[in-house]
């Protein structure tokens, strides 16, 4: 069968084991949080239905029948006794009337009145006996009370209040220690009694029977008459009142003002015996000798006083007589003793009273559910019978002689008289029953030498260590095995005629440690008793106290014997009780144990030690029910399976099998979440706010303070420490840390063989070993989690998390202590960094606080984490340092230490330090340093080289580590560049007066920036990290310093510029980078070859003039590389070259064309293509010259292509001409003449040294045509023609033939005329401008020859024209003037 153990998985984080860990923090502290309010534990359904118990056997369970015996389970023990001082046993000699005894335990004294006087001493040891003699009356009675705050000098500490007949006085108590808030520190504190007293009132006739204070220092007390009194005292009169008063709650809050005489209305027949005070409810009872209660209501702030409500002895009689029916009416008379039950005691229940029966009686205030309602009633809701009502019982009932009784926390002590001279007192209590669905009691006799005067418990040993948070709803204190490794055993002082015994009331810790001694070893019956009461994993928590006693106990004598045994309790092994045996798979035939408990315990342990005698769990004993279950509570074992088993084993024979814990391990778990019970699922800080010179201001504290951290701590380390010297962990490999999740369900075991027995048993074993380990793990992170906050303490927390990042101080402040243990880890880190900043502020050393932490915190605080704390300082001490060589060594000494540094160096960081000290050679040095630590195998630059392939995940991360250590020296060099820059100092108007404010010294000039620029770069630029050049060379080209880049000559700049062009082959900026450098390098060949590239690439990212300018560079290398090289290849791609850009040109006119036509998405589409790549020159006349009808553009592409098609050629000149006419229709004659003329003369140039494609004599016709028809300049034409040099020979050619052609169209009289006028104009500008003729005369010969003609022409016309006369004498005039010029010899 397959191991669930062998299956393959990933390993586990370190935080993964803690949260797995704190799972079964988690489910054991909710296992304790699932106790019950007393009122649910009596079965009290609401307060007006009344239950009886303790006439069952199962209410006071015989121990017997479980196999101890009432003595080796006592709860309560007489520990010690101390006699009577001898001063005070020699004063009884001269009692006269009257004398008192008592308790003070607020301050642990004893007191005793004879007479006038009154004598107080410690009952512990008898000494420190004071007395006070300055009364002349009998004292009556006594009682100590906390004085209001703010009226006695602080040196007064509690008021000693003594009654006479005559008066009442108010005597100062005071000790030699001031009061630091710990009542336990009175012990040792020498106590002295004011001389003068205070206060003294009158006490108008009235015999007072009993004082009691309150917490906030009211006094009050019972009269004679039947009468509740308050003595209230102020610190000066007032209009209505004295500075100390009493008045008669009974009567009237007046009662002060109406003579004393008036008020003795009262009847004394039942005089108040007892007051008693509900601080946490602030509300107060009184008791009368007859049994009588009285409720008072003393208001929410407890400054109030309103009377609720009476309940007389008879109604008390009446009710409880109904409720028991069975029970005899005469043991619910005389209640000896009232005790209120506090809001730590019980939610409902609210009162205690006892009979001189024993019998308790239970009642409330309020209806059950409303906690926060005031008091309102006094019913009876439940009737507690003491030990000896059960039918079967055995314990002999209590007679009706129990004359003084006490209860509080459960726990109630009753003194009854045995003769005139002795008690007897029995103890009762539910200690050894926690977490039961029922109330269980024990009980316990001890005899009292003397008469008992009073009972107290010790107070003041409340530990520090308790839930202080208030509760969303309220709830009782848990029971006392929850907090028995805080709390120090409980005492009871009894005070007789004798002296004082003090008892102890034994803690399961305790009575464990006394059963070892006593049996001597773990094999007795009894101790295998206890284990079973009191559950495996409980009794081995409660074990794992009394084992630290022994280790940490200097005088263990006889107890030599229980280290060995106790170890093997824990470990596993030897011999043990059944039910703390190793850990094992659950077994559904056991038949002993019910779904749906609520925690996970060893239930099955078939014969794992052959050598012992024990077997299986017993059965819980008769009448319990079990406590915790086999099967753990929904949500509890899964949460930490998810870390622990895998998620199915399919060779496990028919059924899945549950593992279950042992009680080694269960009680290790439940005493780790009782430790951290006051923590766990607190908040670790607190916000405090407070007034400063600025106004208000919060800052965040620690939730606990040093004492608490200090208990704790000692406790966690004792608990590491125990699971460290007794772990038997297997260290193999993958077993350690790589168990996943499963959840086994309990399932029959029968039907398996012996062997898959023993290997699914092997297999639990090692699934609770892995388990402790992760628990071992916790304790130590809990351990240096509580050392480290006591430390933050003990330096002002509030002013080391004032120095974090404000995201930080925000998840601080709502972070409970479990988050810190599990997830804090960088929050404790940032913490420890602010305490060694504070350091370095003040500069002091670290060395103390470094070698602190690293004792306290070795996982937080590790080697590196000190040796980043003294290059900080150094790096610190080197700010300051005047001396320039002493600072470089410190800084060379820094760069040392942080490249020693192995773990992850908070890179980003150090280099701004490194800046803030300018100590930039640092930061290159340093950040090549740790980019080749974090890859030592160099997988980055295989990652780098291949083409960074996504599926190389490994090479990908370290790629990216690598990349961000050399961000810091990109970031640096930013900052550089930018400060090299000289920027001029911008004026300001200054916020305050006074001189300007000092410059930064931390700040450097531009020439200081610009040095250290170039060094950084000389310094990298030297280095033999590929990925760093290119991560460099990447920052460079990024921040568009291409220039400097092209400046690099490094082995690495090509292949870094080549691949950058191959991997960002959309990227033009790459491409544009490489053809410079091949440039720059006159590598001319492969520069022409990328621009031509370039020139040819298909996309909008190089528009049309882009790769114009490419081509024509691409031209420009490859005639630089013929010149050198002349090769027939090289002379084919030039001439390719200049070929293509010929298109390119003529591409590049089309484009300005159509940019000139209507916008459509036509045109839109046209005009993209032609930018997103270079066309053919077919492609170029056809989809775009010729379709969208660009005549200029076509006749230009028609040139280029050497094409000789005279009437295309003629028609396109003719399109020409008409779409520019067309263009100029809506502007004046001249302005079209103007206009027509410049467009001409533009497009002519370009043809009109080829005659082919300039058909002049076209032109010249077209033109005229166009000229006569809009009756434009009639000289424009041969102008234009003239400035583009045409010959006037050539001219006058073309303009004779057109006259002589007898050209249809000229044959009509106005168009001859203007072709005539035309030609008078143009021989007139030769006439007036002869320097345009080389020869002249043979010109001027042919003009007069042409100019004949043309008067022969117009003479034959109509006679009568006036124009046509003006035309005659216009030509006669130019023929005269030709004459004279060919006359004239040149």
């Amino acid at each position: 069968m397959a191991s669930i153990l062998d299956i393959g998985l990933p390993p586990l984080t370190h935080q993964d084991i803690l949260e797995s860990a704190s799972r079964l923090v988690d489910k054991h502290l909710a296992e304790d949080r699932n106790y019950l309010d007393p009122s649910e534990l009596l079965k009290i359904p609401s307060h007006s239905q009344p239950t009886v118990s303790g006439l069952h056997d199962f209410d006071y369970p015989n121990m017997m029948e479980a196999g101890m015996s009432p003595d080796s389970l006592a709860e309560f023990v007489s520990s010690k006794r101390t006699p009577l001082p001898p001063l005070v046993v020699q004063e009884f000699g001269r009692v006269q009337c009257n004398f008192l005894m008592g308790l003070f335990p607020e301050i642990e004294r004893a007191w005793l009145t004879i007479d006038s006087d009154i004598y107080v001493w410690k009952y512990e040891d008898g000494s420190d006996l004071a007395f006070f003699d300055g009364l002349n009356e009998t004292i009556l009675s006594t009682g100590l009370v906390k004085p209001k705050p703010g009226i006695f000098q602080p040196c007064v500490q509690y008021l000693l209040v003594l009654a006479t007949p005559v008066d009442i006085v108010l005597l100062g108590v005071s000790f030699i220690k001031p009061f630091e808030g710990s009542l336990a520190g009175h012990v040792e504190d020498e106590m002295h009694l004011l001389p003068d007293p205070l206060f003294s009132i009158p006490t108008d006739n009235t015999y007072f029977t009993f004082i009691c204070g309150t917490d906030n220092g009211r006094i009050f007390m019972a009269g004679k008459d039947g009468c509740l009194y308050e003595m209230v005292y102020q610190a000066t009169d007032g209009w209505f009142s004295q500075k100390c008063r009493k008045i008669n709650h009974s009567t009237s809050k007046f009662s002060f003002l109406v003579p004393s005489i008036l008020n003795f209305t009262f009847s004394e027949d039942d005089p108040l015996a007892q007051i008693c005070v509900d601080n946490s409810r602030n509300i107060l009872y009184t008791r009368s000798e007859k049994g009588t209660i009285h409720v008072y209501d003393l208001g929410t702030e407890g400054k109030d006083m309103t009377k609720v409500t009476a309940l007389s002895s008879s109604s008390i009689l009446q009710t409880a007589s109904t409720i028991a029916r069975t029970i005899e009416r005469s043991h619910f008379e005389s209640v000896v003793h009232i005790s209120a039950l506090t809001k730590s005691d019980s939610v409902n229940i609210h009162l205690v009273a006892i009979t001189k029966s024993g019998v308790r009686l239970y009642f409330t205030t309020t209806p059950f559910g409303s906690p926060a309602r005031r008091p309102c009633m006094l019913n009876l809701v439940h009737i507690r019978l003491p030990p000896g009502f059960s039918a079967s019982s055995v314990t002999t009932r209590l007679t009706h002689n129990v004359h003084m009784a006490y209860y509080k926390k459960g726990s109630l002590l009753l003194v009854a008289s045995q003769g005139e001279e002795n008690d007897l007192l029995w103890g009762v209590s539910s200690d050894s029953f926690p977490f039961q669905k029922q109330l269980m009691e024990t009980q316990s006799v001890l005899p009292v030498d003397g008469k008992t005067k009073a009972i107290f418990e010790v107070a003041g040993q409340t530990t520090v260590l308790t839930e202080k948070r208030q509760l969303i709803v309220p709830r009782p204190d848990p029971p006392a095995v929850v907090t028995q490794h805080v709390d120090p055993p409980r005492k009871f002082i009894v005070l007789t005629s004798q002296g004082c015994n003090i008892l102890t009331k034994l803690r399961p810790v305790e009575q464990l440690h006394q059963l070892l001694i006593d049996c001597q070893g773990p094999e007795a019956e009894e101790v295998k008793a206890f284990f079973r009461l009191h559950k495996s994993e409980h009794a081995a928590w409660a074990a794992s106290p009394a084992w630290f006693w022994h280790v940490q106990s200097d005088n263990s004598g006889g107890l030599s014997w229980c280290r060995p045994h106790a170890s093997q309790h824990r470990a596993g092994a030897g011999h043990m009780p059944a039910n703390i045996g190793p850990a094992s798979y659950a077994s559904g035939g056991m038949g002993m144990h019910t779904p749906g408990s609520l925690s996970s315990t060893v239930v099955f342990s078939p014969n794992i030690h052959a050598g012992s005698s024990f077997g299986p769990v017993a059965s819980p004993m008769p009448g319990m029910q079990p406590t915790h279950m086999s099967t753990p509570a929904h949500g509890m074992m899964h949460g930490y399976g998810q870390s622990m088993y895998p998620t199915g084993v399919a060779s496990l024979p028919g059924h899945m099998q549950e593992v279950i814990f042992s009680g080694k391990h269960n009680g290790i778990c439940i005493y780790l979440s009782r430790l951290l019970r006051p923590f766990w699922d607190y908040n670790v800080c607190s916000e405090y706010h407070c007034q400063t010179s600025l106004g208000p201001a919060s800052y965040l504290g620690s939730a606990f303070n040093g004492q608490e951290l200090t208990m704790t701590l000692e406790l966690v380390r004792d608990l590491a420490d125990f699971v460290d010297l007794n772990s038997k962990f297997e260290s193999s490999g993958p077993m350690d840390s790589t168990m996943s999740m499963m959840h086994f369900q309990p399932r029959m075991m029968g039907h398996m063989d012996e062997n898959t027995k023993k290997r699914l048993h092997a297999e639990a074993l090692k699934i609770e070993k892995i388990s402790l380990q992760h628990i071992q793990d916790l304790l130590h992170r809990i351990e240096e989690i509580f050392g480290l906050w006591k430390v933050l303490v003990d330096h002002q927390f509030h002013a080391v998390a004032e120095v974090l990042p404000k995201d930080q101080q925000n998840q601080l402040r709502t972070m409970s202590f479990k988050q810190l243990v599990v997830t804090g880890k960088e929050i404790c880190s940032s913490l420890i960094s602010c305490l060694i900043k504070r350091y370095l502020d003040d500069n002091a050393s670290i060395d103390s606080i470094s070698t602190k932490l690293r004792q306290t915190c070795p996982s937080l605080y590790s080697v590196n984490d000190a040796m980043c704390s003294r290059a900080n300082e150094l790096l610190h001490a080197a700010r300051i340092n005047p001396n320039e060589v002493e600072r470089k060594q410190q800084l060379l000494e820094t760069l040392k230490l942080y490249k020693e540094v192995t773990m992850p160096l908070q890179l980003p960081a150090v280099c701004k330090q490194f800046v803030g000290v300018s100590f930039f050679e640092g930061i290159i040095e340093l950040t090549l340093a740790v980019a080749k630590k974090c890859d030592p195998h160099n997988l980055a630059l295989h990652y780098y080289q291949s083409g960074e392939p996504p599926e190389d995940l490994q090479g990908m991360q370290v790629y990216m580590q690598r990349m961000e250590c050399y961000s810091c020296v990109t970031n640096t060099l930013a900052y550089l560049w930018s400060a090299s820059i000289s920027h001029p100092q911008v004026t300001s108007v200054p916020k305050t007066s006074g001189p300007p404010p000092a410059p930064d010294p931390t700040r450097i000039t531009a020439a200081e920036a610009d040095k250290y620029k170039n060094r950084i770069l000389d310094l990298g630029l030297k280095s033999d990290d590929a990925l760093f050049h290119s991560a460099l060379y990447d920052w460079l080209f990024a921040t568009n310093n291409t220039e400097k880049l092209l400046e690099i000559q490094t082995p690495f700049i090509e292949a870094y510029l080549k691949r950058k062009a191959q991997i960002h082959s959309d990227n033009v900026d790459a491409l544009d980078m490489l053809w410079k450098y091949y440039e720059k390098i006159q590598n001319f060949p492969a520069a022409a070859k990328i621009l031509s590239s370039l020139a040819d690439r298909y996309g909008l990212d190089v528009p049309l003039q882009q790769r114009i300018e490419y081509l024509s560079r691409a031209i420009m290398c490859a005639k630089s590389s013929t010149s050198r090289i002349s090769s027939a290849a090289g002379g084919e791609f030039l001439h390719e070259l200049e070929e293509k850009m010929e298109v390119a040109r003529l591409q590049l006119q089309v484009q300005k064309a159509m940019c000139k036509l209507p916008m459509n998405p036509e045109i839109d589409e046209a005009l993209s293509r032609l930018n997103s790549e270079l066309v053919d020159i077919t492609t170029l006349y056809e989809e775009f010259a010729d379709k969208f009808d660009l005549p200029e553009s076509k006749l230009a592409i028609v040139h280029c292509a050497g094409l000789c098609d005279s009437a295309l050629i003629e028609n396109l000149w003719q399109n020409i001409i008409d779409k520019e006419i067309s263009s100029l229709t809506r502007t004046s004659p001249q302005t079209q003449v103007k206009t027509l003329s410049h467009r001409m003369i533009a497009i002519t140039k370009l043809y009109a040294s080829s005659e082919r494609y300039f058909p002049v004599a076209f032109i010249v016709k077209y033109l005229e045509q166009k000229s006569c028809e809009l009756n434009f300049d009639p000289n424009w034409v041969f102008r234009a023609l003239l400035d583009v040099g045409t010959h006037p020979e050539k001219l006058l050619e073309i303009y004779d033939r057109m006259f002589k052609s007898r050209d249809p169209y000229w044959q009509q009289d106005q168009k001859l005329r203007h072709l005539l006028i035309v030609l008078h104009g143009f021989l007139s500008h030769f006439a007036d401008n002869p320097t345009l003729i080389t020869e002249r005369r043979r010109f001027a010969t042919r003009c007069l020859d042409a100019v004949s003609s043309y008067l022969v022409e117009l003479q034959a016309m109509s006679s009568t024209d006036d124009n046509i006369k003006h035309l005659i004498l216009n030509f006669k005039q130019l023929q005269a003037k030709l004459d004279r010029l060919r006359s004239v010899t040149f």
